[in-house]
């Protein structure tokens, strides 16, 4: 089923709502630009307000229970993060910024869809765009990044196209943050923990034989870089669980087995700043832990 463009509560801001129609000026109060999601460094306008809410209102809590590699919340949490991303890719590039954010945003709006979700996106963020009356060749630059996005570019494709793909892929498979993923799939799909460290010399591989996919130079250099981040985690972690011993903070075994026990409604945002806060059973977080924190943190405001 496709989404309704009039989005439901809580979000305050609708579809055509007031005097000016659907450009007036009115803060949200969706909640959407909590840390580390910050907004973006181009001049947002009331349209961003309006599609980011539309996006809360449909992803925020979907799915309702786990689907696969998904649960409550993800898909709303990948989004941001493949907006900021993707906004940075296109600085470097020279994409257009309105093109990257509005399709950024809407581009897994219908990702309840499965493997046709591009297509079936595009023609939602059609419906929608027109609905706020959006420039026509603006909504067309969204609609065709968006249909083309899992998969369907080639480097003759517009850059802003090339851009969201690149972010969504990366997101996804590279970084900290695709190995935070990683041990949340595994947990839900019960797996031990010293399974889940022992498999991760297998998964590893498959992801970097993803990086050729890729189809930008700032895609590229980034995802070098998360390569490299990621490796050395599953490192460390593999190296920390073998040994057995704990020094008495909270290291990076802590860290995978809190992750675990949150993977039913896992959210990345609020697991850092839980820990930020303090740890389950008050320990300091060990220098290692410090570090992936502070990575994670970056990659999800797309600076790394």
């Amino acid at each position: 089923m496709m989404t309704d463009v009039t989005p439901a509560a809580p979000c305050a801001l609708r579809l055509g709502a007031g005097r000016g129609g659907p450009w007036r000026s009115e803060p949200s109060d969706c909640g959407v630009y909590t840390k580390p999601y910050e907004r973006s460094h181009i001049r947002m306008t009331p349209i961003v307000d309006r599609v980011e809410c539309i996006v809360q209102d449909k992803l925020g809590d979907w799915p309702r229970q786990w689907e696969g590699f998904h649960w409550p919340g993800y898909t709303y949490e990948h989004t941001l993060r493949v907006r900021s991303l993707a906004l940075a890719l296109g600085e470097r590039e020279g994409a257009d910024p309105q093109v990257v954010e509005l399709a950024a945003l809407l581009h897994d709006i219908e990702k309840e869809v499965g493997k046709g979700h591009a297509a079936a996106g595009a023609e939602t963020a059609e419906r929608i765009l027109a609905e706020l009356e959006v420039d026509e060749a603006l909504a067309s630059a969204v609609c065709d990044a968006i249909a083309t996005h899992t998969g369907g570019n080639t480097p003759d494709h517009p850059v802003e196209n090339l851009v969201l793909g690149d972010a969504d892929l990366i997101d996804a498979n590279f970084g900290l943050v695709a190995t935070w993923r990683f041990i949340t799939i595994r947990a839900g799909h019960r797996m031990p923990m010293d399974e889940t460290i022992s498999s991760m010399a297998e998964w590893l591989p498959k992801k970097e034989a993803l990086r050729d996919v890729l189809l930008t130079e700032a895609a590229k250099e980034i995802t070098a870089a998360r390569s490299a981040r990621m490796q050395e985690f599953c490192r460390q972690l593999a190296e920390a669980w073998a040994n057995g011993e704990r020094n008495g903070e909270f290291d990076l075994p802590d860290l995978a087995e809190f992750i675990t026990a949150r993977h039913q409604t896992a959210n990345l945002g609020r697991q850092i700043a839980e820990l930020r806060e303090a740890t389950p059973d008050g320990r300091e977080v060990s220098a290692a832990v410090a570090e992936i924190l502070a990575g994670l943190e970056e990659e999800m405001a797309g600076r790394a």
